[in-house]
């Protein structure tokens, strides 16, 4: 089963008019990514319909809908409830993950809301656009309900040392290795390669500590060379590997008018060299060994 393990999904209240919906929920670092003012948006806009279609085309069984990290806890609300519709209508296609927020009035009660609408996971996770942190109180109940519950939390990722972007806000590697220890039966997946992260594995000590980190490889075509992907896996072993496009972006942005998923799928096959067992787990295995059963 192919298993694209990181899309975003957006309802037509945002799709239709972005910068409308970010004004009126004063989304400003979310519409600083998707409408840049200095450059050309790589941002896609696609009905639920096209998206099925698109995973057709690149023949993937099923797709992680992931949430957004909203400065606006309502927005939260609203992106859960519209992936809500999305899982209720095509149960086959989609997998849900819930945007969360540590100023929601009860965090851990919306994770509840949304595990009894069949969502699997949290994410994606970013608490310092959100003005909080990993440490924080409301934050630690809800990687403690992740991790009695099984489920995944899908956490984006910004590289120490890189290219400037609109909207680049770090993510500290430092809290992610102490939440690995604070919560080792917590599935940590790491999403656009981890920042480069997998190669501090080379280091033993913390290769030990951080065998419940998984990283996705969203976006990597934008931010790496295609040498990347065998490397990763060199390192860290395919079976902590997840393919994700980072859907609708347009990753491919001199040859793609419109977003897909078949180009990065063909790219990593091409340029990985993967074997028939590499290719089972990356593409799919993975991403559904994680989830809970």
């Amino acid at each position: 089963m192919i298993v694209d393990a990181h899309t975003h999904s957006y309802p037509p209240s945002i799709r239709n008019d972005p910068t409308a919906f970010a004004q009126k929920q004063n989304e400003k670092h979310w519409l600083s990514l998707v409408s840049p003012s200095s450059s050309k948006s790589l941002q896609g806009w696609v009905s639920t319909d096209q998206m099925i279609n698109d995973m057709e085309a690149a023949k993937v069984d099923k797709a992680v809908l992931l949430g957004w990290y909203w400065e606006n806890p309502e927005s939260c609300l609203l992106h859960n409830d519209w992936h809500a519709q999305c899982l209720q209508q095509f149960p086959d296609q989609f997998i849900g993950f819930a945007s969360l927020h540590a100023r929601l009035p009860n965090p851990v009660e919306e994770l509840k809301v949304r595990m009894n609408q069949g969502f699997q996971g949290i994410g994606e996770c970013h608490p310092w656009v959100q003005g909080s942190s990993l440490r924080e109180k409301s934050w630690m109940k809800c990687m403690e309900f992740a991790s009695t519950h099984h489920w995944p939390v899908t956490f984006h990722i910004t590289e120490p040392v890189g290219h400037d972007y609109p909207g680049r806000v770090s993510t500290p590697f430092e809290d992610f290795l102490w939440l690995a220890r604070e919560f080792p039966d917590l599935k940590i997946i790491l999403a656009h390669a981890g920042g480069l992260f997998p190669f501090y594995e080379l280091n033993p000590k913390i290769r030990t500590e951080v065998s419940n980190i998984y990283y996705d490889l969203a976006a990597c075509p934008l931010l790496y060379e295609p040498s990347l992907y065998r490397k990763i896996m060199d390192t860290v072993g395919a079976h902590k590997i997840l393919w994700g496009t980072d859907y609708p972006l347009r990753i491919f942005p001199r040859s793609q008018k419109e977003p897909d998923m078949a180009t990065f799928r063909d790219l990593i096959e091409e340029e990985a060299g993967l074997t028939h067992e590499e290719q089972a787990q990356v593409l799919g295995a993975n991403l559904l060994s994680l989830l809970p059963c």
